[in-house]
């Protein structure tokens, strides 16, 4: 076993980035982000070891374990003061899809040890459209709509198997890519795309994300467009566990009025 990665991963800890309300801007959720604290106390991201840990099911068991326990304990105790509010978290299709040698899953196995299951409908595991169109994510998405596990497809749109064949999945959250995000109000594709994207989810009955909203354009665009949830830079960039409650509390409820003022001060 690769002893470098062994202590990534005992140096991850958990960052969570606020996915907004559009037409609220309150916290509808957070995004479970994972980081590498390097020797200086920096937090850095998981990325450039993600794909090696993956190739090794020992590495990867233990990232999910490690990161689903510190989900655990930075938010669960969140759960009952602040009602609504939901975690999403990367979920590899080889642990959403796997089971124990004694035929049983082994997600709800770890959530079981982690005492998660209390919590499943605070949880949406996320898996990449990329995967979920194959047949170990269909697989995959089947066993976790089984055992009551809420999903989401990441990266919607960036496929090239189209996204019709998701109508055939049943899952919960649609998650629009930074890449489409950034070509709003540029590229008349892109916002073709994405009210494509809209449509599909009404069909579906699944709620839509946008991911990487940078802009006051991106972000009208979307909440105009009929996106539930924005998440990104606009906002606010991933936390550390002790800055929820206060984001909880405050939310960003004047996004849009702030915004507005502001242009018409600029004018």
């Amino acid at each position: 076993m690769n002893q470098n990665l062994l202590m990534a991963l005992e140096r991850m800890t958990v960052h969570y980035q606020p996915i907004v309300d559009l037409n609220t801007g309150a916290i509808a959720g957070f995004e479970a982000l994972s980081r590498i604290v390097d020797a200086d106390g920096k937090a850095g991201s998981i990325s450039p070891v993600i794909e090696q840990i993956e190739s090794d099911p020992v590495l990867l068991d233990r990232l999910m374990r490690r990161l689903l326990g510190m989900i655990r304990r930075d938010t669960t105790p969140l759960f009952d003061r602040y009602p609504g509010f939901y975690v999403s978290v990367n979920v590899s299709p080889a642990i959403l899809g796997a089971r124990t040698a004694l035929g049983e899953p082994t997600m709800r196995d770890i959530l079981a040890e982690l005492d998660l299951e209390p919590y499943l409908d605070r949880l949406v595991c996320e898996i990449t459209e990329r995967q979920a169109l194959s047949a170990q994510g269909r697989a995959a998405l089947e066993l976790g709509r089984q055992n009551r596990i809420r999903l989401a497809v990441d990266d919607v749109g960036t496929g090239h198997s189209g996204i019709a064949q998701m109508l055939g999945l049943t899952i919960d959250v649609l998650k629009l890519d930074r890449s489409q995000v950034v070509l709003l109000t540029k590229d008349v594709t892109a916002e073709r795309l994405v009210r494509g994207i809209i449509v599909l989810a009404s069909m579906i009955r699944a709620r839509v994300v946008a991911e990487g909203v940078e802009t006051a354009a991106q972000a009208f665009f979307l909440q105009a467009a009929g996106v539930d949830y924005g998440q990104g830079w606009f906002w606010s960039p991933a936390l550390p566990a002790a800055e929820l409650p206060k984001v909880l509390e405050a939310g960003f409820p004047n996004w849009r009025r702030d915004l507005v003022e502001r242009i018409n001060e600029a004018r």
